[in-house]
């Protein structure tokens, strides 16, 4: 059947509102409200973003699941649930006093994250959407893009004028007020495609491409890939500002080149939305992979001037951008719609433990060797990946 347009574009619009609510209000909140809660609280700047740590172990655990749930009872129940789980973990964060409130508060965000964000709101797109999703996946990773640019603005004046805590509670009046009615009222009821599970006909739509013999290859090489973007996003990312400027940049020429990642990433999700039904989403794989990989040729070979830094962060931009659609389309493509969840909480259980330690693993290099040698270990996970993707590429080609 047909797909109503108006429907998926509301859906494209209701989801992405959540998803920068949701990111908004956990992960990018510490970026403002971290130093301000480890003096109130008196701790460590450590233990403070150990609650990212926890976040992501927590979400592991139950990821693989919640993604089973999503495809058998539908993604509606599920990110229902999510939404009274966050709101009830933002009010955990408002009235936390010590360290062991305040990580069990962030159990709670990492059990609400898989409920209420990136892969259940995927599955609850491509449950509305069908197989056939490509683009409407692109058009919510563009508006998801758009948490920082929202939320970064917005902590900030919160924290100023009503303070960390209260800002906490007005998160949780958001989850309520908002996320959950758009997903009562915008997914469907139930798991379409679960419910014609038992038709004998295979249907590439809902089974995927790949035979069963090459599933189990190509989920390897896809998430090998998913977890080197992973260590390199959660590792190097966090930490660039003080390796650019190790390597000769000064604060402000540091800031200002890294700048020009999210508009690097914006940009090639667009593309990707108008271009992206002429070629293979493997095609887009191999350009994420490859440019993510060339990045660092950029930069490592000729040291840290403004333009080679520039050149380097607008590569590693626009492949990240195009990561981020090829991740969540080729499990849709190559299992199919019946497995989507299924595939995507699976990615996640390893992609989250990668991009748990990744930080530890990093601030690590830097301050026992050098600024460079974080460089030469997120090109060494690059490449990696981009090999992962040639295989992948193979394999599904073969």
């Amino acid at each position: 059947m047909p797909v109503d347009r108006r429907r998926v574009l509301i859906a494209i619009a209701g989801l992405g509102t959540t998803q920068i609510i949701g990111w908004g209000t956990t992960f990018s909140s510490l970026t403002i409200f971290g130093t301000r809660i480890g003096g109130d609280l008196v701790l460590s700047r450590e233990a403070v973003f150990s609650g990212i740590t926890i976040m992501l172990l927590a979400s592991a655990l139950v990821a693989t699941r919640v993604g089973r749930f999503a495809d058998q009872k539908g993604a509606r129940p599920v990110m229902i649930t999510g939404s009274l789980l966050a709101a009830m973990a933002m009010i955990a964060l408002a009235f936390t006093h010590g360290i062991v409130t305040y990580l069990i508060a962030w159990v709670l965000v990492g059990l609400a994250m898989p409920m209420m964000m990136a892969n259940t709101a995927l599955v609850g797109l491509v449950q509305i959407v069908g197989s056939n999703a490509r683009q409407a996946i692109t058009g919510l990773m563009l508006l998801s893009g758009l948490t920082g640019t929202v939320f970064l603005p917005l902590n900030a004046l919160l924290i100023e004028s009503i303070g960390w805590r209260n800002a906490y509670l007005a998160f949780a009046l958001l989850h309520l007020l908002v996320c959950l009615p758009i997903h009562a009222l915008i997914l469907t009821r139930h798991a379409p495609e679960a419910a014609s599970a038992k038709r004998s006909a295979p249907d590439r739509a809902l089974d995927g491409l790949l035979p069963p013999d090459k599933r189990f290859k190509a989920f390897v090489m896809l998430t090998i890939w998913s977890c080197s973007e992973g260590l390199v996003v959660w590792g190097l990312y966090m930490q660039i500002i003080d390796v650019l400027q190790g390597m000769g940049l000064s604060a402000v020429a540091a800031v200002g080149v890294w700048a020009a990642v999210g508009p690097a990433q914006a940009s090639a999700r667009l593309g990707e939305l108008i271009l992206g039904g002429r070629y293979s989403i493997l095609t887009t794989a191999l350009l994420s992979a490859g440019l993510s990989c060339g990045s660092f040729l950029l930069i490592l070979p000729f040291g840290g001037s403004i333009g080679t830094a520039a050149a380097f962060a607008i590569c590693l931009g626009l492949g990240h951008g195009f990561y981020a659609i090829a991740r969540n389309t080729l499990p849709l493509t190559l299992f199919g719609v019946r497995e989507y969840g299924t595939y995507l909480g699976r990615m996640m259980l390893p992609q989250s433990i990668v991009n748990a330690i990744s930080p530890i693993v990093f601030a690590t290099m830097i301050s026992r060797f050098d600024p460079a040698s974080a460089l030469w270990l997120a090109s060494a996970s690059a490449l990696a990946g981009f090999v992962s993707v040639v295989m992948l590429v193979r394999t599904c080609r073969s």
